[in-house]
């Protein structure tokens, strides 16, 4: 570990243990706010790291830029992943692009059409990786998987967070264990409304609806809780951070990321969907592969 005895000694073992912490809970919080099926949730969870595992369809990171998938399997069977979030870290600008792909979008399986969200098949990485890239064109350094085990707590350890309801939702399904009653307007959400606010797709838009108030909930946590110079709840968040996370993102992967995460404010993160539309003929997401090929060349690969 002789990376990290050069962080502690550069940077004092206090500091280092803290980036430590945060590195792991922004991977966690990238995660849990943008889940689109959170059920009830335990409040622990252990981070595990599988050392350099790039046999699992991941490559080393070259240059300015870090690319991790991040997926949140679901709640009753444990093999789709629900959320899938392509997150790009720019070491030289210090920001965050996150690219959400709907769990719908369709991709090819074994020469037959299926959903982005079965590709992952309970363990298999790779496979998940694989059709992530097709669609990014990027290659992916690391990987995180995790079951939805840890949103509500770590909401209200925060203190909750203040959110613009853009409309009245409520919606009620007993097989999922889901009661939604949120009326419009500012308010602060306690880990239970902030679950039903992520978990809201009843509307017209039906996914592409939740996906930017997912996108809209992690960027205000982002902006109003995790302040790399200021957060003070490091080690309270961090209790509550102790089993459910797969990745093979390793403490000695900080040497290339510590002048990032001592850089991050509030606004370092940018969200972002991937193009497309429904499909008309089923209840697949139609990725555009050209709007999605400008849109990786404008904010991951000019800047």
């Amino acid at each position: 570990m002789i990376e990290l005895s050069i962080l502690r000694l550069k940077y004092g073992d206090e500091t280092v243990l803290n980036l430590m912490k945060f590195f792991r809970i922004i991977t966690l919080v990238l995660i849990m706010c943008m889940m689109s099926l959170m059920g009830v949730l335990s409040a622990r969870v252990y981070i595990y790291t599988a050392n350099n595992q790039y046999d699992l369809g991941t490559v080393k990171a070259v240059g300015g830029r870090v690319n991790m998938l991040i997926m949140a399997t679901d709640k009753h069977t444990k093999t789709l992943t629900d959320t899938i979030l392509f997150a790009s870290i720019n070491t030289k600008t210090n920001k965050i692009s996150v690219i959400s792909i709907p769990r719908d979008t369709r991709v090819n399986i074994n020469g037959r059409n299926a959903k982005i969200n079965s590709a992952y098949g309970g363990n298999n990485h790779q496979r998940a990786i694989e059709k992530v890239t097709e669609i990014i064109g990027l290659p992916v350094n690391y990987y995180a998987v995790i079951s939805p085990d840890i949103f509500k707590n770590i909401v209200d350890v925060l203190g909750g967070v203040s959110i613009n309801v853009p409309d009245r939702m409520y919606y009620v399904d007993p097989y999922q264990d889901l009661y939604i009653d949120l009326y419009p307007g500012p308010q602060i959400l306690d880990g239970a409304k902030a679950e039903q606010f992520c978990r809201f797709r009843s509307h017209p838009l039906g996914d592409v609806y939740r996906v930017k108030n997912q996108q809209m909930f992690i960027e205000e946590l982002f902006k109003q809780k995790l302040n790399a110079a200021n957060i003070d709840k490091i080690d309270d968040i961090y209790t509550e951070v102790i089993s459910s996370v797969k990745t093979n993102i390793d403490v000695t992967d900080l040497t290339s990321l510590m002048s990032v995460l001592k850089a991050m404010t509030g606004d370092s993160m940018e969200t972002y969907l991937l193009p497309g539309v429904p499909s008309s003929t089923s209840s697949d997401y139609i990725h555009d592969q050209e709007a999605t090929n400008t849109l990786v060349n404008e904010i991951l690969v000019s800047r």
